[in-house]
């Protein structure tokens, strides 16, 4: 296992119990991980994590080749993907028949997925890492990596700054007016690129220290990205996960780290 990696087991699960289970894989530009949950009683059974990867299709690849957890039959498999061609289309301008029409904005000229989020009113257009998609199941449901943010959308209340960390890079989701203002991907290797690219978007969206700032994912109270952000806003909140799985594996642990892997089983 890598020193970057993360492996939580409850020691009463049974793999051939699996089929009742969903899997969801959550890959960014940069990291990787997935958590076991079983839908009858909503037990979170396993939680994996591996930060630091130059490598996400080769760290894929052999993931599915040796993890034995990967391996086994499950009722769903879920993956939300990390990728920078995809764009939000209002419902009123999509033509599902005719998606070629959108493929100049895409940068892509590959396979085309599509996620209606019918409570928001718009649609998610996007094109994977050949490279990544091949690795996964057959049978895996895709979604982009913006879906589980846009999924905790009626969490959130008001105006509402919402920051997803990995070890390399963040993503972020703006509310405002009970609407979805702002939505992208960052990389950023320390904290000081992390303040440039914070205060362009503070600037681009006019945000101001009062405004509610909701933080998951690797990041903790004190650290360098947190103090940076202390200088700009006066509320600052741990996001815990949405839904409440049963899991003692994560008594013990920040479960903000794990909240945007979680809220991928809020996506339809």
């Amino acid at each position: 296992m890598s020193k970057n990696s993360l492996l939580l087991v409850d020691p009463n699960f049974k793999a051939d119990t699996s089929a009742n289970c969903h899997l969801l894989l959550k890959i960014t530009n940069d990291s990787f991980s997935y958590a076991i949950i079983n839908k009858d009683s909503e037990q979170i059974n396993v939680i994996f994590d591996r930060q630091g990867c130059e490598d996400i299709a080769q760290v894929l690849k052999a993931a599915f080749e040796t993890d034995g957890y990967l391996s086994q039959k499950y009722g769903a498999i879920k993956a939300a993907v990390h990728t920078p061609n995809f764009i939000f289309i209002p419902d009123e301008w999509f033509d599902a028949d005719n998606l070629s029409v959108y493929s100049k904005f895409l940068g892509s000229d590959g396979k085309f997925h599509t996620k209606h989020h019918e409570d928001l009113g718009f649609n998610t257009l996007f094109s994977l890492n050949e490279k990544v998609e091949e690795k996964l199941p057959k049978n895996t449901i895709v979604y982009p990596q913006s879906s589980p943010l846009l999924a905790l959308f009626s969490h959130l209340s008001g105006e509402a700054l919402l920051i997803d960390f990995t070890a390399g890079s963040f993503n972020v989701l703006f509310v405002k007016n009970e609407k979805i203002n702002f939505q992208n991907h960052y990389q950023a290797e320390n904290a000081e690129e992390f303040n440039y690219f914070l205060l362009l978007i503070m600037e681009q969206l006019g945000l101001n220290d009062s405004i509610p700032v909701y933080l998951q994912g690797i990041i903790n109270e004190d650290d360098d990205y947190y103090n940076t952000l202390l200088k700009y806003f006066n509320n600052l909140y741990f996001f815990l996960p949405a839904r409440k799985q049963k899991s003692e594996l994560l008594a013990d642990m920040p479960q903000h780290y794990f909240s945007g892997l979680l809220a991928l089983d809020l996506c339809e």
